[in-house]
């Protein structure tokens, strides 16, 4: 509030001061030159707040002030005119005047001065002059006439020094003038004065020469303390001279005003003027330096040379260059600075002729010997005369060395990438091949450069091998994508020679620094051979061995799609299960080999009895699977087996064999039997074991009541399995008896099932228990312990014999006399008291198999017998190929004796045969008195039959050895 109070109290001691003492029409000049006053302070105190309040007291106090020292309406009326004009005023100066571009132009001063505050102050002023002529005697042009002067004149003393006022602060009088100034200032306006007083028609050219020279001498700053002294000497004049000017005011006004203001303007544009000239000269001075010492600071290498070559000046980046400092380098030519070549290079350039020239590779050698590669530019001017030449020379050094070493690291990868097993090719981003290493030239048949900038799929003719479909687009996929792609499965490729190769892996985007994608590169290995391999595999996998047919794998895949079609088509189809009768005994009789060779003929016959819809597979061992599609019905399924069983059944050839094979088949319909593959399958199974039972080369088809049937056969496996683990097969012996004294001379074990408190014979057994491969288990458990009894027996009997039937299968098995002999050993059962049986049929049919191991075991001193002569083989000419010891005689042929007396005589012939042979001869199935006295009586040496006694545990064979009575007289005792 204190500078606030100071403007108020000034403003209204000048308006009291020029109202009292001058009371004309100069006060109505000297009130508009105060509004400068006014607008000082507002612009001092730009608040609103403050501006209204200091309106407010300005006016209530020139009006009171006013009103009791002059009776003046006009007075007091031009004081509020006054502070409107000032509001106004101070709004645009805040808003549109802005100084710090009046600075830098006279045109935007005479325009912003006019239009924001002489034009508004006239509008105020033409206002007010309306106002006031109509209550006074003052004319509306002398009231007008003097505001524009008082305006005028204020313009002239505070606009400039307004600026300089809002620019610099309180303090821009000490900050801007000198005593220079304000002396020169003082003596232009004392000399005004003077020639205003006396010489009225001098005063613009006066004005006017004044205010040009000292804009020209002193510029801008002495023009703003001018104008301000200007405009209050005009006053003084006006007021000491008035009288004087009288008659003549408006002449004096407009003099003064054309005087002021063409003389300020013209001094102000003159003063700009060599401002601009200062600041361009100080500028090109500031430049100048900045150019020097950019030039001596550059990195860059940098010479000056004159028109001999001689450097005269060099930046800093060329002396570190060359490790010297300038006096070293100045006043040399650039020559000793070069290698030889690059001297002469140099040198064939002029150096005295205006021109621009540029050398690639010029070798900077430095104080240390370290040789710089640079290029050159230069360019040649003529400056004063003087030619001189400003050389550039880029450091290409490191580039060189780093374009050396990307070229070492390419070859390198070149290197790498041609000795990989793998093939690589790359493209740009558009998909056109950059490159290929050697494996992929070598599997396309193209070098990189016959196929650089084709497209991939071009060059790279991808397709499915399974579907021979073109795969193309890869690489556009994987760019577009950025993704890494895996090559497609069975993926191929087919160069211009048509040759196939398999290929895999994959194909990955190719990344620039700054992550960008610069291409695609597909690396891929040659799999023609493993994939060739892999098939196999698969088909190994997925078929038998042997036959080549579908295995049971396969046959479930495709069981499964059968199933799957026929449910969403509605149609029928037949599993037939098939099995070979009797190939156990043929395989292990005649040997592996003849059973493989039998199995793929049979397979032959299977593959060639089918239809082309159907599928023949093979489970294993000698079990086959028929797939029959597309069928109507039972008969139809009937007929199409019936055909298949008529063409793989009958008379095989195998290696001078004849071998006569029957087949069992079981049936099931889908969906009627089942409409899953295992139900299926189960149902076959049960259905082909019951044709086995029925009878042999014969099919079933499947029924309810097979099921049950297939359940007793799974328990009755399952209790033969468990009887084994608990040791339910025992051994029992049935007496053979020396045909003339009926003595005790041999026991033939006879197995039996001691099973729920019963005894039960070979019949509910020995089928199931070789359908199930127990029968090996069986014969070893029954052999172990018919050889602890024996063993007991033999201390009282030491001639006794016991015969054990041994099927082929058991007497082929290489460990089969290992482990009989380790049990002789063990019981101390001498080999001689063993006999082995062997049927006749068996040992027909297996001849050359059995031959061999019959061999080892009479070599081992056991004896052979073949049992049920005469039954089984057409032919005798087995006879002269082996060594046995015994012939049993078929008990059909002893029944005979009684019946029939031809077919009797049968027994009779075959113990002659037993005789002329010199073997000994057993009849089994002797059951009278008169049978036993024929056999003897004919040379019969042994006899077996119910006659003399049925199968006897070892409790009841105990009590008839320690009796040593003879079989037929123990016959109480049986």
């Amino acid at each position: 509030m204190k500078h606030l109070f100071i403007w108020v109290m000034g403003y209204l001691t000048v308006a009291f001061a020029a109202l009292y003492y001058a009371p004309s029409e100069l006060t109505i000049v000297s009130l508009s030159g105060c509004g400068l006053w006014l607008i000082g302070a507002v612009v001092n105190h730009s608040v609103r707040v403050r501006l209204c309040t200091f309106l407010a007291v300005a006016g209530i106090l020139s009006y009171l002030v006013f009103s009791l020292s002059l009776n003046s309406t006009v007075a007091r009326f031009f004081i509020f005119m006054n502070l409107s004009g000032a509001f106004i005023l101070c709004e645009l100066l805040r808003t549109k005047i802005k100084f710090d571009v009046m600075q830098t132009s006279a045109l935007v001063v005479f325009r912003r001065v006019t239009l924001f505050m002489l034009l508004p102050s006239l509008a105020i002023g033409a206002i007010s002059a309306a106002l006031v002529s109509s209550f006074s005697q003052y004319s509306w042009l002398a009231i007008f006439q003097h505001w524009l002067f008082g305006n005028v004149f204020a313009l002239l003393m505070g606009v400039p020094f307004l600026s300089a006022y809002v620019r610099r602060g309180k303090h821009f009088l000490a900050q801007t003038y000198t005593f220079t100034h304000m002396f020169a200032a003082l003596a232009f306006v004392s000399l005004l004065s003077v020639i205003s007083l006396t010489h009225l028609n001098l005063v613009m050219i006066a004005t006017v020469a004044l205010l040009v020279l000292s804009a020209i001498a002193y510029g801008s700053n002495l023009l703003a303390l001018l104008g301000f002294l200007l405009g209050g000497a005009a006053h003084i004049v006006l007021y000491v001279n008035l009288s004087l000017f009288k008659e003549s005011l408006p002449t004096l006004g407009s003099t003064m005003f054309l005087a002021s203001v063409v003389g300020f303007l013209i001094a102000l544009r003159l003063s700009r003027s060599k401002q601009g000239v200062e600041r361009l000269v100080t500028r090109l001075r500031k430049l100048k330096t900045f150019s020097k010492h950019a030039f001596e600071l550059s990195p860059e290498l940098i010479l000056v040379l004159d028109s001999k070559g001689v450097v005269i000046d060099a930046s800093e980046g060329f002396l570190s260059a060359v490790q010297l400092n300038k006096q070293q380098i100045k006043g040399k030519n650039i020559t000793l600075f070069l290698d030889e070549s690059s001297q002469m290079l140099f040198s064939s350039h002029k150096l005295d002729l205006k021109h621009t020239f540029a050398e690639s590779g010029l070798q900077i050698i430095s104080s240390n010997g370290r040789k710089i590669t640079a290029d050159l530019k230069a360019t040649v001017f003529e400056s004063d005369s003087h030619y001189s030449t400003v050389c550039f020379l880029h450091d290409i050094s490191e580039q060189l060395e780093l374009a050396d070493v990307l070229e070492q690291e390419k070859e390198l990868l070149e290197v790498t990438l041609s000795s990989i097993g793998d093939g690589v090719i790359c493209t740009d981003v558009d998909s056109k091949v950059t490159y290929m290493n050697p494996v992929a030239e070598a599997v396309l048949a193209k070098l990189t450069r016959e196929v650089k900038g084709l497209p991939f799929d071009d060059v790279m003719p991808l397709y499915n091998e399974d579907t021979k479909q073109a795969i193309t687009g890869l690489t556009d996929r994987c760019i577009k994508n950025n993704q890494l792609m895996s090559l497609p499965e069975l993926t191929c490729v087919k160069n211009h020679l048509r040759l196939e190769f398999a290929i895999q892996d994959s194909i990955s985007p190719i990344y620039l620094k700054n992550g960008e994608i610069a291409g695609a590169v597909m690396v891929f290995q040659d799999v023609t051979e493993s994939r060739i391999m892999s098939r196999k595999l698969t088909h190994m996998a997925h078929h038998d061995v042997l036959t080549g047919l579908p295995n049971r794998l396969l046959l479930q895949e495709r069981l499964s799609q059968f199933c799957k079609r026929a449910q969403r088509e509605g149609h029928k189809f037949a599993v037939v299960f098939v099995d070979l009768d009797n190939f156990k005994k043929i395989n292990d009789s005649l040997g592996h080999d003849v059973g493989d060779s039998l199995l793929k003929k049979v397979a032959n016959r299977f593959s060639n009895g089918v239809r082309s819809v159907d599928t023949v597979a093979r489970m294993g061992g000698d079990e086959f699977v028929l797939m029959l599609d597309a069928i109507k019905d039972k008969h139809q399924v009937a007929k199409v087996v019936n055909k298949i069983l008529n063409i793989a059944s009958g008379c095989y050839e195998l290696e001078k064999v004849q071998v006569e094979l029957s087949i069992s088949a079981g049936i099931a319909m889908y969906p009627q039997d089942g409409e899953s593959p295992d139900m299926l399958m189960k149902h076959a199974d049960t259905a082909m074991y019951r044709a086995k039972k029925v009878s042999k080369s014969d099919y079933q088809f499947y029924s309810i009541e097979l099921d049950h049937a297939a359940e007793l056969r799974i328990e009755q496996e399952a209790a033969i399995a468990n009887a084994l683990k608990d040791s339910e097969f025992i051994p029992y012996y049935q007496p053979v008896v020396n045909a003339q004294s009926f003595l005790l001379e041999k026991l033939e074990m006879l197995a039996r099932w001691h099973h729920g408190g019963k005894i039960k014979g070979p019949e509910s057994f020995i089928s199931i228990a070789e359908e199930a491969n127990l029968i090996d288990k069986v014969s070893y458990q029954l052999l172990f312990q018919a050889l602890m009894d024996f063993s007991g027996w033999l201390v009282k009997m030491p001639k006794l014999v016991l015969s054990v039937n041994i099927s082929v299968s058991q007497l082929v098995e290489p460990q089969f006399m290992a482990t009989v002999l380790m049990l002789l050993d063990k019981n101390n059962i001498p080999p001689s008291n063993i006999e082995i049986e062997i049927t006749e049929s068996s040992l027909a049919s297996n001849l050359d198999v059995m031959k061999k191991a019959l061999i080892e075991i009479q070599r081992r001193g056991i004896s052979i017998a073949i049992d049920d002569f005469g039954t089984g083989y057409s032919s005798l000419s087995y006879l002269k190929d082996l060594n046995f010891d015994t012939i049993k005689v078929d008990q059909k042929f002893v029944a005979d004796l009684n019946e029939n007396r031809k077919k009797g005589e049968l027994a009779l012939v075959i113990v002659n045969m037993a005789k002329s042979l010199h073997v000994n001869c057993v009849a089994e199935g002797v059951e009278s008195q008169e049978q036993a006295k024929i056999l003897a009586e004919a040379g019969c040496q042994q006899l077996q039959g119910y006659y003399f006694s049925r199968p006897k545990s070892k409790l009841d064979i105990d009590s008839i050895i320690t009796a040593g009575l003879r079989i037929n007289q123990s016959r109480t005792l049986l």
